[in-house]
């Protein structure tokens, strides 16, 4: 009988580092890192507004940093979001892949498990056909090589759709955002809640014009992916 436990203890401690095995080196949500919200910026002389950059850490559940972990954004729900179909990125930016037809962007993590974004874009504020398509929070999905590490909130500064040299970030924007703002009952849009604080109201005002006078969105992208349908 001593041998029996003897022997199932064994198998039960070898299953237990089997399958610590085979989770190492996986994208983990828990142990990784990502931000709350991200902020679609514009851009100047061909390089990104480093207001919108953010970085996303990708660790495996020994907390251990994984190196060359492709990371996707998911757009597909962000059903008032443009994204840029080119972008300029900026000084320790990582290389990124838009994919309109999925809507979303991906990047490669550094040697130190980091990938870093500046996502050019905008929002549709309101579409053309006059009605007000929003995203609540967390309409973007954040992937490691395909293991979900959660979602995030979306903000656009460019709201008017605009694109081009020139019409980026500017007084248009402005009156979509106070459309969101005075909307009756105060509901939620994360494309205006530029302070990632869940509402929409005066600091994120004062988030916008820190952006705007700081002029490194004066330009829109060149061109832009259609929102999800």
């Amino acid at each position: 009988m001593t041998g029996l436990v003897s022997k199932g203890i064994f198998l039960t401690v070898c299953g237990i580092v089997l399958a610590g095995a085979a989770l190492a080196g996986q994208p983990n949500a828990s142990t990784s890192s990502k931000p709350a919200c991200i902020g679609l910026t514009g851009s100047k002389t061909g390089v990104a507004d480093s207001k919108g950059q953010f970085t996303i850490t990708v660790r495996d559940v020994a907390n251990n940093t994984i190196a060359n972990s492709n990371v996707k954004i998911d757009f597909s729900n962000c059903v008032d979001i443009h994204l840029g179909t080119t972008q300029p990125g900026g000084p320790g930016v990582s290389a990124m892949t838009v994919s309109c037809a999925t809507h979303s962007i991906s990047a490669l993590t550094n040697a130190s498990g980091v990938v870093t974004f500046r996502i050019i874009g905008s929002a549709q504020n309101p579409n053309p056909g006059g009605t007000l398509p929003k995203t609540l929070s967390g309409c973007a999905a954040v992937s490691a090589d395909n293991f979900a590490l959660g979602t995030v909130t979306v903000n656009a500064y460019n709201e008017d759709g605009s694109i081009g040299v020139g019409t980026g970030v500017g007084g248009n924007d402005l009156s979509a955002w106070l459309g969101d703002f005075f909307t009756a009952g105060n509901p939620y849009f994360g494309r205006s809640d530029f302070d990632c604080s869940g509402a929409v109201g005066g600091n994120d005002l004062s988030v916008w014009l820190g952006l705007f006078f700081a002029h490194n969105s004066d330009d829109g992208a060149t061109a832009q992916c259609s929102p999800a349908p």
